[in-house]
């Protein structure tokens, strides 16, 4: 590859501008949305004003694309002897520099519209960011390819100075440099996901989104059909379904397992989607994540910055073998679903050799000791719940009730309460001389794994029922975010409480 100068300050790709323009008329249209819809329920408001409103969006759509031009030749970077700079800003000027030992990961991501244009975005995390703090939107694939391992070159050379000051003040920055280099191996796939296995990850997955997507459509439909046919045709559609109950309940069957199945289908699409050709590379110390076919997307785990190793499953994914792992990096705000990284379909053999390289123990040689929360859980459960159907019923008898959502009503807080006791039956903690573990979950199981050194704080928690019936609340927080054990026995919160203290005290550790 023909040697870059990164020094020069650079634009983005040119089809940039494209990309640019179209988000930012994106962005400004969900802003405005409300004013956008007023015209839209005015009678006779475009046969008065039709022209000047066309004129206006014209007007508008040309300002924003010359606001767009003038960002994308606002926004420079290059690398210096220092650090990475960044000078973007049309009205309000700004320079961001970023130090390269403060550089934590750095991801590539291409959405659709990305494909299209044939660039990919390009994100710098740095340590105490809970998001990217550089964010450029188009670049050329290889240019953005070198970029980063150029950064990770000026980054590992820092690290490689600071080691050799520390270590032995009279080796040279540029045999430390060698050695590095010596020791670096070339990246290899530690995992890659097939198709097959693709589909059983999309089979196994959340099949409430899909359905609750159909029943808020079919809600809607409902209710627009039955006031359609009421205030023109002059039926009453209730009437008629309670005299045809037979027909009713068999209409009412075949819906619900058209939504199932409908609901099903779109949880292994858009799956597919997310997750498809995931692959997993090790390259030296770190692990880089590549999925996606609509918005591809590339994410760096670091051993360092890892605070929460999250193993998910499920009666299914039991029955396919599979596992899902959500790693937790650390950040400044509470992570996000959103903003962990997510490994889908992992044998345990996978998942074995994936934690293994994170954290240089096996996972299921593992002793944990346990403490178990109370079954007194339920109670607090189950006023949540009752909370809950109060304020459905509550909607109900104002909108629209029937003996239907009557029925309904019951049904949702049957489930409710049979989730709840399954959360307390698989709510636990354990711990051993390494990590600390959290099992929660209903239909799904979670299983936490935390390293115990990685413990930022943690403290008991009883509130006034805690107090009367010896029970409490154990609250565990990390450089990722917080997480509570509920209702253990005082004493056994208290004991854990206490080795925890012992443990971060006496373990000489660094993890970032």
């Amino acid at each position: 590859m023909t040697q870059i100068d990164f020094s020069i300050p650079r634009l983005q790709s040119f089809n940039g501008i494209f990309l640019i323009f179209f988000t930012d008329l994106v962005k400004r249209v969900r802003q405005n949305i409300y004013l956008i819809a007023i015209p839209f329920f005015k009678n006779n408001f475009f046969e008065n004003y039709g022209t000047y409103i066309y004129i206006g969006l014209a007007v508008l759509v040309i300002l924003q694309f010359v606001f767009s031009y003038l960002s994308y030749k606002k926004f420079k970077f290059s690398i210096q002897e220092d650090a990475f700079h960044l000078d973007k800003g049309v009205i309000k000027l700004s320079h961001i520099e970023i130090p390269f030992e403060r550089i934590q990961n750095i991801n590539l991501q291409q959405n659709i519209f990305q494909q299209v244009l044939n660039v990919v975005g390009f994100e710098i995390e740095t340590a105490g960011e809970g998001l990217a703090e550089i964010n450029i939107k188009a670049l050329n694939k290889d240019f953005a390819n070198a970029l980063k391992a150029r950064l990770i070159e000026e980054k590992q050379k820092v690290e490689a100075n600071e080691e050799a000051a520390g270590e032995n003040e009279e080796v040279s920055s540029a045999s430390s440099i060698n050695q590095a280099k010596l020791e670096s191996k070339e990246p290899s796939i530690l995992f890659q996901l097939d198709f097959t296995t693709l589909i059983k990850v999309g089979v196994s997955s959340n099949l409430f989104k899909g359905v609750g997507l159909l029943l808020a459509f079919f809600a809607y439909l409902y209710n627009f059909v039955m006031d359609f046919l009421t205030n023109i045709y002059d039926l009453n559609l209730e009437k008629d379904f309670k005299n045809r109950i037979p027909e009713t309940i068999t209409f009412i069957t075949f819906l619900i397992c058209g939504i199932l199945i409908i609901g099903f289908l779109i949880t292994i699409f858009t799956t597919v989607l997310k997750y498809y050709n995931l692959k997993i590379i090790k390259s030296q110390k770190n692990f880089e994540v590549e999925h996606g076919l609509l918005k591809k997307v590339n994410k760096v785990i670091k051993k360092s910055k890892t605070q929460i190793f999250e193993i998910r499953t499920n009666p299914l994914k039991n029955l396919f073998k599979i596992n899902s792992v959500h790693v937790s990096q650390a950040a400044s705000n509470q992570v996000t679903e959103k903003q962990k990284i997510n490994l889908v379909g992992l044998s345990k053999s996978n998942l074995t050799i994936l934690f293994k390289s994170l954290f240089e123990l096996e996972l299921y040689e593992q002793d944990f000791q346990f403490a178990k929360s109370q079954n007194r859980l339920f109670i607090r459960y189950f006023y949540k719940n009752l909370i809950v159907i109060i304020g459905l019923s509550a909607v109900a008898y104002f909108f629209y009730f029937n003996w239907l959502s009557g029925i309904v009503l019951i049904v949702i807080f049957a489930i409710l309460i049979w989730l709840s006791y399954l959360k307390v039956k698989k709510s636990n903690v354990g711990f051993n001389s390494n990590f600390i573990s959290i099992r929660k979950g209903s239909l799904d199981t979670k299983f936490k794994i935390v390293e115990i050194h990685k413990l930022q704080s943690f403290r008991l928690s009883r509130n006034i029922f805690q107090q009367n019936n010896g029970h409490a609340d154990l609250i565990l927080e990390t450089a990722s975010g917080t997480t509570t054990i509920e209702y253990l026995e005082e004493n056994e919160a208290t004991n854990l409480l206490n080795y925890l203290i012992f443990k971060v005290e006496s373990i000489d550790k660094d993890w970032i």
